[in-house]
């Protein structure tokens, strides 16, 4: 048996998704980038810089 979608329901579902897909879209572009920080050249540089101002103030 072939299931019939009646109109209303196809728009239901057209808006549903044109809501969803970009939040999770959004949301994985969000993920990919702050992960991609770890990476990063200048933020290595100043995480040492942070590193070794922490470890210059700690000697007496």
């Amino acid at each position: 048996m072939i299931a019939v979608i009646s109109p209303d329901a196809w728009t239901q579902i057209i808006v549903g998704l044109s809501i969803f897909v970009p939040v999770v879209v959004a949301a994985v572009i969000a993920v990919v980038v702050l992960r991609g920080k770890k990476n990063d050249p200048d933020e290595q540089r100043w995480r040492r810089l942070a590193e070794q101002r922490r470890a210059a103030d700690r000697k007496p």
